[in-house]
């Protein structure tokens, strides 16, 4: 047996050892693609639960826990003081701030929607494990794809924490500074779009679980069109994931992919460093169209 094994290994040729060494390929290595053929990320069975990221749990820790928590607790202390800023600048008046405030809180959750979108097809589609600051996200992102049900296995604060990072309070620190005490509508804006951001992981997870699975108020905030729907998102799910990215609300989504917004965005940093998007290697044909201009994306 020794002696036939040391023949096989005699008879290899280096082509054959370099395919052995090339298949086994990682969500860190340059040109991954999770969903591409040959990627080396096996789909599991439907209920089965994939974790991508390596040193990544389901199990909630209490370092998720202390950074959820804090985070928006920093965000309320920074809408409070917004709203009390208003107030002084209004003389008092309660009526004119409430107004101003909701219509701020508004805009700013719809914006949230087209920046879920704007994150969401840039984590998709560019970058990977070894991504600085950002790695961690686009792993987690394009391995869902992989195992959409993964993410209902997930607590709150397990599931939202890695946008803690860059919506967190330093970022809002950052901002509340820029705007000063003469422009809290400002920061009363960044607050709800940074809450938002964070807040459209719990939304995309709702998206993947059964009506029955979640609190009466999520059915609520879906049906009535506040946070995303379970059909709307499930079309993102369509290989190559090329659409449909916005997961705060989805508002925005038959507007960006009926005008292809994100055609026309994957050709501009094509045009500029030669960078292909995953949905262009997953779907040739989705390159060769947006290459030749047609950017609708077809339903």
């Amino acid at each position: 047996q020794l002696s036939m094994s040391t023949t096989l290994a005699d008879e290899m040729t280096a082509a054959d050892i370099e395919e052995i060494t090339t298949s086994a390929k990682s969500y860190l290595d340059d040109g991954f693609v999770f969903g591409l053929e040959g990627s080396g990320i096996e789909r599991p069975k439907a209920g089965a639960a994939n974790v991508v990221l390596e040193g990544d749990t389901l199990e909630t820790q209490s370092y998720q826990v202390a950074a959820v928590a804090a985070t928006f607790l920093g965000h309320a202390a920074f809408a409070s003081m917004a709203i009390s800023q208003m107030m002084n600048l209004n003389d008092g008046n309660a009526a004119l701030t409430s107004l101003e405030s909701l219509a701020v809180i508004a805009s700013g959750w719809f914006v949230a929607d087209l920046g879920s979108g704007l994150l969401h097809f840039s984590v998709d589609n560019y970058g990977n494990g070894r991504t600085p600051i950002m790695g961690g996200l686009i792993a987690a992102f394009q391995g869902h794809h992989s195992a959409p049900w993964t993410i209902t296995y997930r607590g709150f604060c397990n599931n939202v924490y890695k946008l803690c990072v860059p919506f967190g309070i330093p970022t809002m620190a950052l901002i509340s500074t820029l705007a000063g005490s003469e422009h809290p509508d400002v920061t009363l804006f960044f607050a709800m779009f940074c809450a938002m951001e964070i807040l459209s992981q719990e939304f995309h997870k709702w998206s993947h679980m059964r009506k029955s699975e979640v609190p009466f108020w999520a059915n609520w905030l879906q049906d009535t069109g506040l946070s995303i729907g379970r059909a709307p998102h499930a079309q993102h799910h369509r290989a190559p994931y090329a659409g449909n990215y916005c997961i705060v609300s989805g508002i925005c989504n038959e507007t960006l992919d009926k005008s292809g917004f994100f055609r026309r965005l994957e050709h501009i940093i094509y045009n500029i460093n030669g960078v292909e998007s995953n949905a262009w290697k997953i779907d040739p044909e989705l390159r060769a169209r947006t290459l030749r201009g047609e950017y609708r994306l077809e339903a």
